[in-house]
């Protein structure tokens, strides 16, 4: 008869596992859509933010080297670099050193709707955390950061996403460092 109360458990456990990969796939989307409303009121589409603010930290990039910092394809991101220097937020030039290669800048304009954009971000996150203690946010941050690196580590080594790249950088460790047994036995044990 135990024998069944620890499957239950195990069912349980599995149950509750599916349910919270649920949620936090649910709530990402949500969380991006907030964003992303408050985003469009400044006439950016969703991903347009993520390439200037790659440009914010640092200027002068190739379409690779923001496509590489995002975790999408270099296509995608050239896309959306012609779109904004379309919208006069951005302008690409060639290379000193190399002409062959282009860089792509933020403008004056480009620089102003930086500001809007964390504004906007300072809005979505005011909403999603309404209600939680700061100690709170920190520690699910933690988990996720930890559920984010344990996805990554199952994935292949060109395939890991900035995110876990950006999460090991905060802890001197890298992504699949972040997924150790330990680590695991820790919220397994929870």
């Amino acid at each position: 008869m135990s024998g069944k109360k620890k499957t239950k458990s195990k069912k349980t456990k599995k149950a509750e596992q599916a349910e919270t990969l649920l949620m936090i796939t649910q709530t990402a989307r949500n969380a991006r859509t907030a964003l992303s409303r408050h985003l469009l009121d400044l006439g950016l589409y969703a991903g347009q933010d993520g390439v200037m603010l790659a440009l914010d930290e640092e200027d002068g990039q190739t379409p690779g080297a923001i496509a590489a910092s995002l975790g999408v394809k270099a296509p995608t991101v050239t896309k959306t670099i012609g779109r904004l220097a379309a919208q006069g937020f951005l302008r690409r030039e060639g290379s000193r050193d190399d002409g062959r290669m282009m860089l792509v800048f933020l403008t004056e304009a480009g620089r102003d709707q930086i500001k809007s954009i964390r504004k906007s971000q300072r809005k979505a996150e005011k909403t999603a955390f309404a209600g939680l203690k700061k100690k709170q946010i920190g520690e699910l941050l933690a988990l996720l950061s930890t559920v984010d690196a344990n996805i990554c580590a199952s994935l292949s080594a060109d395939a890991v996403p900035a995110t876990a790249r950006n999460a090991a950088a905060g802890t001197g460790q890298e992504p699949d460092e972040l997924s150790s047994p330990e680590d695991v036995s820790t919220i397994n044990a929870d």
